[in-house]
Protein backbone atom coordinates (compact mmCIF):
# COMPACT_ATOMS: atom_id res chain seq x y z
CA UNK A 1 0.00 0.00 0.00
CA UNK A 2 1.39 3.03 -1.14
CA UNK A 3 2.14 6.08 1.99
CA UNK A 4 0.37 9.51 1.16
CA UNK A 5 2.62 12.25 2.11
CA UNK A 6 0.18 14.40 4.40
CA UNK A 7 0.87 17.87 2.83
CA UNK A 8 -0.28 16.44 -0.64
CA UNK A 9 -3.91 15.24 1.16
CA UNK A 10 -4.22 18.26 2.83
CA UNK A 11 -3.67 20.27 -0.76
CA UNK A 12 -6.00 17.80 -1.95
CA UNK A 13 -8.57 18.01 -0.01
CA UNK A 14 -8.60 22.00 0.73
CA UNK A 15 -8.62 22.21 -3.58
CA UNK A 16 -12.10 19.42 -3.29
CA UNK A 17 -13.49 21.53 -0.43
CA UNK A 18 -13.22 25.44 -2.14
CA UNK A 19 -14.43 23.57 -5.77
CA UNK A 20 -17.23 22.11 -3.68
CA UNK A 21 -17.87 25.61 -1.98
CA UNK A 22 -17.79 26.98 -5.14
CA UNK A 23 -19.80 24.90 -7.50
CA UNK A 24 -22.50 25.44 -4.54
CA UNK A 25 -22.23 29.25 -4.25
CA UNK A 26 -21.01 29.07 -0.84
CA UNK A 27 -17.33 30.49 -1.19
CA UNK A 28 -17.84 32.84 1.60
CA UNK A 29 -18.30 30.04 4.32
CA UNK A 30 -14.64 28.66 3.60
CA UNK A 31 -13.70 29.75 7.13
CA UNK A 32 -16.39 28.43 8.68
CA UNK A 33 -16.24 25.10 7.47
CA UNK A 34 -12.67 24.76 8.16
CA UNK A 35 -13.15 25.41 11.75
CA UNK A 36 -16.46 23.35 11.49
CA UNK A 37 -13.70 20.50 9.94
CA UNK A 38 -11.09 20.86 12.93
CA UNK A 39 -13.68 20.70 15.61
CA UNK A 40 -15.49 17.11 13.99
CA UNK A 41 -11.77 15.98 13.76
CA UNK A 42 -10.65 16.91 16.95
CA UNK A 43 -14.52 15.72 18.52
CA UNK A 44 -16.03 16.76 21.65
CA UNK A 45 -14.08 15.66 23.73
CA UNK A 46 -10.97 17.66 26.02
CA UNK A 47 -8.77 19.62 23.25
CA UNK A 48 -6.19 20.76 25.85
CA UNK A 49 -4.15 18.54 28.52
CA UNK A 50 -0.98 19.96 30.79
CA UNK A 51 1.49 17.46 32.15
CA UNK A 52 3.36 18.66 34.81
CA UNK A 53 6.86 16.77 35.83
CA UNK A 54 9.40 18.02 38.45
CA UNK A 55 11.80 17.71 35.94
CA UNK A 56 11.93 17.41 32.65
CA UNK A 57 10.77 14.52 30.88
CA UNK A 58 12.69 12.62 28.49
CA UNK A 59 12.11 12.46 25.01
CA UNK A 60 10.74 8.77 24.98
CA UNK A 61 8.67 9.61 27.82
CA UNK A 62 7.53 12.62 26.00
CA UNK A 63 6.56 10.45 23.19
CA UNK A 64 5.09 7.96 25.36
CA UNK A 65 3.09 10.24 27.61
CA UNK A 66 1.80 12.01 23.83
CA UNK A 67 0.97 8.74 22.63
CA UNK A 68 -1.06 7.45 25.57
CA UNK A 69 -3.13 10.69 25.86
CA UNK A 70 -4.29 11.14 22.64
CA UNK A 71 -5.12 7.67 22.31
CA UNK A 72 -7.83 8.12 25.42
CA UNK A 73 -8.98 11.83 24.39
CA UNK A 74 -7.86 11.87 20.18
CA UNK A 75 -5.25 12.67 18.38
CA UNK A 76 -6.09 16.51 18.48
CA UNK A 77 -5.34 17.01 21.85
CA UNK A 78 -2.89 20.02 22.46
CA UNK A 79 -0.20 19.11 25.41
CA UNK A 80 1.60 21.44 27.26
CA UNK A 81 4.51 19.98 29.41
CA UNK A 82 5.82 22.05 32.01
CA UNK A 83 7.47 21.59 34.90
CA UNK A 84 7.68 22.55 38.46
CA UNK A 85 9.89 21.15 41.28
CA UNK A 86 7.82 21.50 44.13
CA UNK A 87 5.93 18.49 43.16
CA UNK A 88 9.51 16.55 44.15
CA UNK A 89 8.61 13.54 41.66
CA UNK A 90 6.02 12.12 39.51
CA UNK A 91 3.30 13.85 37.16
CA UNK A 92 -0.17 16.28 37.38
CA UNK A 93 -1.58 15.59 34.00
CA UNK A 94 -4.96 17.55 33.71
CA UNK A 95 -6.83 17.18 30.68
CA UNK A 96 -10.26 18.98 30.61
CA UNK A 97 -11.91 19.00 34.06
CA UNK A 98 -10.03 15.63 35.10
CA UNK A 99 -6.76 15.50 36.84
CA UNK A 100 -4.29 12.96 37.85
CA UNK A 101 -2.16 13.88 40.49
CA UNK A 102 0.75 11.40 40.80
CA UNK A 103 2.77 13.59 42.70
CA UNK A 104 5.43 12.79 45.17
CA UNK A 105 3.74 16.16 46.84
CA UNK A 106 0.32 15.02 46.84
CA UNK A 107 1.38 11.35 48.55
CA UNK A 108 3.16 12.62 50.79
CA UNK A 109 0.15 14.77 51.70
CA UNK A 110 -2.18 11.89 51.93
CA UNK A 111 0.57 9.69 54.32
CA UNK A 112 0.90 13.00 56.62
CA UNK A 113 -3.55 13.40 56.61
CA UNK A 114 -3.64 10.00 57.53
CA UNK A 115 -1.36 9.93 60.42
CA UNK A 116 -3.46 12.72 61.75
CA UNK A 117 -6.55 10.75 61.75
CA UNK A 118 -5.14 8.04 63.28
Amino acid sequence: MATLEAPAVARALYDSLVQTLDANGAAAQLDEVITAFVELVRGSGPRDAEVTSAVEVDPAQHEAIMQQLRAKYGAGLEIRFTVDASILGGLVIRVGDKVLDDSVRSRLAAVQQRMLVS
